[in-house]
């Protein structure tokens, strides 16, 4: 068959485009594949830039990229490349995001878990995240201290408001009760307030529902009663504190703007209750006999009856003191197997302590006792940290590693510090590490107190919020 040249031009030309079109010529119409992201999961901090979340892709360019639901504003997908960049405007929650890649070709995809956690964080351990459980009002802060959140099935948080007297409950599902769970009158000032708080054991299966509290409280003003400390005990009526009860009265107070009144509670693995005492500004009452003053002393009570009596199993009976020589304990925590109580203590310029509290030992501050006597000190800081929080964790649904960890808060650096523990009680450090770190603005974010809930979450509190840590899966 003869054609003529320019049919035959044309011919050839037709069958160059018609195999170009069927695939034989290049890449550039291949649909994209194996798309992934470098960082996943990716925890962001609410308003700090992050870094590019890059990813890589297989077969054809994309012309196209789309996210499903959309990512936390303040990030950007480039249309590109796929990469994230940006600064997340507020704090979101752990979301999977399908980020899909796309041209005319086909397309294909990638889950990308990515959640945003609160600005007050400066730094917090790979593999967690934090949420705000509650803040204060941005022009009113309230000084919250204490956190305790009931057992499993419940999951209520329970706190104090160190100044108003307020004892509150956040509902897990309605969030904060308008009127508190109680009112205390409370001396202000200094180291004064509403300090301590524990829930009973069996707070969550029993009759009793008893929520107990340490109040610096003031006298009558009529010389029938003066400033000093006490334990109330409250009966949960739903989130209402009712049947206010005295367990323990007339302990020793700092003076008005006084220092080192202590404050804590945590109850032992036999329902008995522990009490931290500081000194009240007093170095010599911790060496004083029980007899002359209780502070710089940790208490053990039997809280069975009312009002509680010393505990049975004490180094003295009838008497309430378990060791001396504390200057300012704010933190305690009862090891959930093997039952040591740990705690930790505040030096006057230097010589914080991570301690081990054994019956009948004593601590040194305000005198060096025999050395029988001499307490276990587990860590000795020689630059101020200031310790407040102290919790245990079991492992639950963190893992292994995290069993016999013991987490500590420290108000000057900011941090709250994580232990593995091990050997004989667990008083042997096997590493320490900065586990999370806030951003500091005047006094607002120091960490005061911490909790491990039933459920594994850290509960953290301070002066304007409190934030649960969970674990990613």
């Amino acid at each position: 068959m003869f054609l003529h040249p320019t049919l035959r031009a044309a011919a050839v030309l037709l069958f160059l485009a018609s195999t170009t079109a069927c695939g034989g010529g290049g890449s550039s119409s291949a649909a994209p594949s194996n798309l992934q992201y470098a960082i996943d999961p990716a925890v962001y901090i609410a308003g700090a830039a992050i870094a590019a979340n890059v990813p890589s892709i297989g077969g054809g360019a994309p012309s196209s990229f789309t996210a499903v639901p959309a990512l936390p504003g303040g990030l950007t997908l480039d249309q590109t490349t796929g990469t994230i960049t940006g600064t997340p405007a507020a704090e979101a929650s752990t979301t999977a995001h399908v980020i899909t890649a796309m041209n005319a070709s086909g397309q294909t995809s990638d889950t990308v878990t990515v959640a945003v956690i609160p600005a007050v964080f400066e730094s917090l351990a790979a593999g967690f995240v934090a949420e705000t459980v509650h803040s204060a009002p941005a022009m009113t802060p309230v000084k919250h201290g204490k956190v305790a959140v009931a057992p499993a099935g419940d999951d209520r948080v329970f706190f104090t408001e160190v100044d108003t007297g307020n004892v509150r409950v956040i509902d897990p599902t309605s969030g904060l009760e308008a009127t508190p769970f109680a009112t205390i009158d409370v001396l202000n000032g200094g180291h004064n307030g509403l300090l301590g708080l524990a829930l009973a054991p069996d707070f969550g299966t029993s009759n009793t529902p008893y929520v107990y509290v340490l109040a610096c409280v003031p006298g009558d003003g009529m010389a029938m009663t003066v400033d000093r400390i006490q334990v109330l005990r409250y009966t949960a009526a739903g989130n209402v504190g009712t049947n206010e009860t005295v367990m323990i009265d007339d302990l020793p107070v700092s003076p008005p703007m006084g220092i080192n009144n202590g404050g804590e509670l945590v109850f032992d693995l036999a329902g008995n209750l522990f009490l931290s005492l500081g000194d009240v500004g007093v170095e010599a009452n911790a060496q004083a006999d029980s007899s002359t003053s209780l502070a710089g002393k940790v208490l053990r009570y039997d809280v069975s009856t009312v009002p509680a009596v010393a505990a049975a199993g004490n180094p003295v009976p009838m008497d309430p003191e378990w060791c001396r020589g504390i200057r300012n304990t704010f933190g305690m925590a009862v090891h959930p197997t093997a039952g040591g109580l740990f705690a930790v203590d505040n030096g006057p310029a230097a010589d914080d302590e991570l301690n081990f509290l054994q019956a009948g030992k004593n601590f040194e501050w305000g005198g060096s006792p025999p050395p029988p006597e001499t307490g276990f000190k587990i860590k000795n800081w020689q630059t101020v940290i200031v310790p407040t929080g102290l919790c245990w964790h079991d492992g639950t649904a963190w893992g292994a590693a995290y069993a016999n960890n013991l987490f500590l808060c420290t108000y000057e650096d900011h941090t709250i510090e994580r232990f593995a523990m091990s050997g004989d009680g667990f008083v042997d450090i096997d590493s320490e590490s900065t586990f999370a770190a806030f951003v500091v603005t005047g006094d607002a974010n120091h960490p005061l107190d911490i909790c491990t809930a039933p459920d594994g979450s850290l509960y953290v509190s301070t002066f304007i919020g409190i934030y649960r840590i969970t674990k990613l899966p």
